[in-house]
């Protein structure tokens, strides 16, 4: 059985996946799960393309890339190339805060960005997907920026060196009430309001949500990591993997903490969800979706 996580392999988010595989390792019934490092959308594309038996390939997907995965649709840089309607959410695994990240002095505000140079991952690219997406649709000002194609190590190193002005990237909250930064935090993230929410939900195949930063900091955007399934897969194995993750998730940083959290998925519906997931949730009373 394999996991596909979306991380870089040499990450702290597939560090956080590869958690998966630890707390399924030894549980009744589970076969053993490898974990591969693939990104999204070519962890989807490649399945639905290649694999004789798919029920056993397992993706995680984010809540930038589940729903337009189901649609068959996102930019044709990061697209997903046929609809996949038989994909299903099993349970969310943590949260991840995205935001852009300004040097000390320039300002406090989403304004402050105009006509800036901003380091972001180059295309294709689910944190570049939401920088884009961020600019455009939130802040209506991708034409007044310059992206600066950039590795996280050198974007850490250009906005140190003051070459760039801004970076766009992810602080990982792995269940606990508190952020552990994936770049130090030398600057200011920039506050994502509910009216940059709206615009960017509206513009868009997917649903996101606002999630706190650090004690005394701005909201960022939420970029929520799940294991997701297909119709085909098995039942039994579903209600397995949801059993480990409900007994064993506390006892790991990348994981959630109780039920209720692995169900917390922004616009999830009935239909979204696989059908022995829906039975687990459903038995004990979170009705969320």
């Amino acid at each position: 059985m394999r996991i596909y996580s979306p991380a870089p392999p040499a990450g702290p988010l597939h560090a956080l996946n590869l958690q998966l595989e630890a707390a399924a390792k030894g549980w009744p019934s589970l076969p053993p799960l490898e974990t591969v490092a693939i990104a999204l959308p070519e962890s989807i594309n490649g399945i639905t393309e290649s694999a004789a038996d798919r029920s056993r390939h397992l993706p995680i997907v984010t809540t930038a890339d589940f729903r337009p995965a189901r649609l068959g649709s996102g930019p044709a840089w990061h697209a997903y190339d046929r609809p996949s309607p038989d994909l299903k959410f099993v349970a969310a695994l943590y949260e991840v805060g995205f935001g852009i990240q300004l040097r000390p002095g320039l300002g406090t505000e989403p304004e402050a960005l105009r006509g800036k140079r901003i380091a972001a991952p180059p295309r294709p690219s689910a944190v570049r997907l939401l920088t884009e997406v961020l600019l455009r649709d939130g802040w209506n000002m991708l034409d007044d920026v310059e992206i600066v194609d950039a590795t996280p190590q050198g974007a850490l190193a250009a906005f140190k060196a003051s070459e760039v002005d801004a970076l766009s990237w992810n602080l990982a909250l792995p269940g606990a009430a508190h952020f552990v930064p994936m770049l130090p935090a030398d600057g200011a993230y920039l506050a994502v309001g509910e009216a940059a929410l709206a615009r960017i939900n509206a513009a868009n195949d997917f649903t996101l949500a606002l999630v706190p930063c650090l004690s005394g900091a701005p909201p960022l955007l939420s970029f929520a990591q799940a294991l997701a399934a297909w119709d085909s897969t098995d039942e039994e194995l579903v209600t397995e993997l949801l059993a480990c993750l409900a007994a064993r998730g506390s006892n790991y940083a990348g994981l959630p903490h109780s039920v209720d959290a692995m169900v917390r998925w922004p616009g999830l519906t009935a239909d979204n969800v696989h059908a022995a997931a829906l039975r687990f949730y459903t038995v004990r009373g979170l009705t969320n979706a």
